[in-house]
C-alpha cells in the first residue's frame, strides 16, 4: 500500500502476515454461488472461487500526525500462545518491528497504540518476550482499550467455555494494564484534532473504528467489522470470527450504507492488495470495492 495522505496525516500499512483461509469456515451461513458474479474484481486479491478461499492480510496501521505517532492493531506478535484453528500461529515469529522499522520508526517513538477490538490478532504486538516476561513492545505508548472489551475479555478468558482467549488476555493484554500503560476509554475519544473513534459493536462488545478528517480528506479505519470485500457485496453475512451475530451484521449493514459512493478511504484490517479503497455502485444496486489508485 501507497502512503495514504489525509491533509496533514499520513497512514501507511505494517504488514504481519497473509495467510488463506477456507471461506465456506469464515462465512458459515454464506450462499457463495452468489459471489460469481462479482469474480471479475474479487480476483486475485480476495477469493478464490475454485477453492473457495480467501486471503486475509493482517497488518497494522501507522498513522503519523504533526503532534503523534500512532500505531493501529497489532497483528499476532512472535511467540504467542495459539490453540484451535490457530494452532499454527503458536510461537511463530514474523519480522513486523523490522517492517515498522523500514518505515523509519523504532518502538520507542510510538505514542498510541490503539485497539479497534482485543482479538488475539490485533492485540499480538502490544507486549514482547523479554527474559521470560511479557513487557510492553512500545515502552512510552498509551494503549487505548475499549472498556466493554477489556471488561469481557476479562470475563471470557475465566469462563472454561471461552478459555481459549485467555492466553492472549495474559500475554497480550494484562501486561499493558500492570505497566500502567493502559488508556480505558468509553464510547467517546478523540485524538489529536483529526482522529475519533466511531463505536461500531458487534463483532466485539466494544469495537470501534477510528475516523479520520484532516486538510478536507477522510478516512475510516474499519477493524474487524469488514473481514473482506464480500462483507461490502452482502454486509448482512456474519462471520464466525463475530460475537454478536445480530449486532455485527446490523452494524456492517449501516456502516457499508454510509460509506457507500462517499469520498472516504478505506483501510481495512484484513484487505489485501493494495489495501485502501472506497465502496461504490456496480452493476445496478450492487457494490464493488475499488483501490485507491
Amino acid at each position: 500500500m501507497k502512503p495514504q495522505l489525509f491533509g496533514k496525516v499520513v497512514v501507511k500499512r505494517i504488514q504481519d502476515m497473509i495467510e488463506p483461509f477456507d471461506a465456506s469456515v469464515a462465512y458459515p451461513d454464506a450462499d457463495f454461488e452468489k459471489l460469481s458474479e462479482h469474480r471479475d474484481w474479487l480476483e486475485p486479491y480476495f477469493y478464490n472461487h475454485e477453492k473457495k478461499i480467501i486471503d486475509l492480510n493482517f497488518h497494522s496501521f501507522l498513522i503519523q500526525t504533526p503532534y503523534h505517532n500512532i500505531l493501529v492493531d497489532t497483528c499476532i506478535g512472535n511467540h504467542k500462545t495459539f490453540g484451535g484453528m490457530l494452532k499454527h500461529w503458536n510461537n511463530r515469529e514474523g519480522p513486523f518491528l523490522e517492517n515498522l522499522a523500514n518505515e523509519g520508526i523504532s518502538p520507542e517513538e510510538i505514542d498510541y497504540v490503539m485497539c479497534t477490538h482485543l482479538h488475539a490478532d490485533h492485540v499480538g504486538w502490544n507486549t514482547v518476550l523479554k527474559d521470560g516476561r511479557w513487557v510492553p513492545t512500545f515502552p512510552r505508548a498509551k494503549y487505548i482499550f475499549s472498556r466493554n472489551d477489556l471488561d469481557s475479555s476479562r470475563e471470557r478468558s475465566k469462563n472454561p467455555q471461552t478459555a481459549y482467549i485467555a492466553p492472549s488476555f495474559n500475554e497480550s493484554i494484562l501486561p499493558i494494564i500492570e505497566y500502567g500503560q493502559a488508556q480505558i476509554i468509553d464510547t467517546d475519544f478523540s485524538l489529536d484534532d483529526s482522529l475519533t473513534i466511531l463505536p461500531t459493536h458487534g463483532h466485539t462488545p466494544g469495537h470501534y473504528c477510528i475516523k479520520i478528517n484532516s486538510g478536507n480528506k477522510k478516512g475510516i479505519l474499519t477493524g474487524d467489522i469488514l473481514h473482506s470485500p464480500i462483507g461490502i457485496i452482502f454486509p448482512e453475512w456474519s462471520t464466525v470470527f463475530c460475537e454478536d451475530k445480530i449486532k455485527s451484521n446490523s452494524t456492517r449493514v449501516s456502516l457499508v450504507n454510509d460509506l457507500t459512493d462517499e469520498d472516504i478511504t478505506l483501510l481495512p484490517a484484513h484487505f489485501g492488495g493494495t489495501t485502501a479503497g472506497k465502496i461504490i455502485s456496480h452493476k445496478g444496486d450492487k457494490r464493488m470495492y475499488k483501490f485507491n489508485k
